[in-house]
């Protein structure tokens, strides 16, 4: 097995859904001032017509996440 294969779209869609997913994620609701939510809008439109502002709000929280889990080793 190639672990270094990149997937298509397609095959993605193909793919089982984790049945663990509802027991491992928790939704969270944060409010952002409209000027901050400006700011990750401008990223989101850098990045193409299919980001969204929420994305890149996710990908900063899951960096930043990652980042303090390795400093706390």
């Amino acid at each position: 097995m190639d672990l270094l294969k990149e997937f298509t779209r397609e095959e993605l869609k193909k793919g089982v859904k984790n049945p663990f997913y509802e027991k491992l994620n928790r939704e969270v609701l944060v409010s952002v001032r409209h000027d901050d939510y400006a700011i990750f809008q401008d990223v989101a439109k850098m990045n193409g017509e299919r980001t969204t502002p929420e994305d890149v709000m996710r990908r900063c929280l899951i960096d930043y996440a990652k980042m303090l889990k390795e400093h706390e080793d």
